[in-house]
């Protein structure tokens, strides 16, 4: 079996963990910055089931966004309507949706940005790497690889 000795490099892994620790602390300032109105309009809407989870997704796509909102507010647009989103600065995450239409505004409820702060606090976990003296041990280094891989999807996310 092959077996990676990634102690060497330490120097490189703590220097690549700059980006999910930058990416973290981004997600965290979401909360303190000013939420980002957006004016679009409902493009498609998709409905699945999974029965593994016993658990219905209910998403609207927009012209330069997408969500996920609960059923009351997948029920009440349709395709066509002018909607404003109010979002997170950077990753765009949709806290409200108002009906050009009618002005009646939805609170997007599905806890998403919960999830995202998990995903934040993970983020900011290799920022340890930087205190320890020693080398990273391997299976430190496959943890921190792991972090920047994943952290780079959501680089990709507020890039685009």
């Amino acid at each position: 079996m092959l077996r990676l000795n990634l102690s060497k490099y330490d120097k490189l892994i703590k220097t690549l963990s700059i980006i999910p620790v930058l990416i973290g602390f981004l997600t965290i300032s979401e909360s303190f910055l000013p939420k980002k109105n957006i004016e679009t309009k409902v493009v498609s809407k998709n409905e699945s089931y999974r029965a593994k989870f016993d658990r219905t997704t209910y998403n609207i796509y927009f012209d330069n966004n997408n969500d996920q909102f609960t059923e009351e507010i997948f029920n009440d647009f349709e395709v066509g309507d002018d909607v404003i989103l109010t979002t997170s600065y950077f990753h765009e995450e949709t806290s409200k949706i108002t009906k050009k239409e009618s002005g009646k505004t939805y609170e997007n409820s599905t806890g998403e940005v919960y999830i995202q702060y998990i995903f934040a606090i993970i983020f900011l976990l290799p920022a340890l790497s930087w205190i320890k003296k020693r080398s990273l041990s391997n299976k430190q280094s496959k943890y921190i690889i792991f972090i920047i891989l994943f952290s780079l999807t959501d680089l990709y996310r507020i890039l685009k």
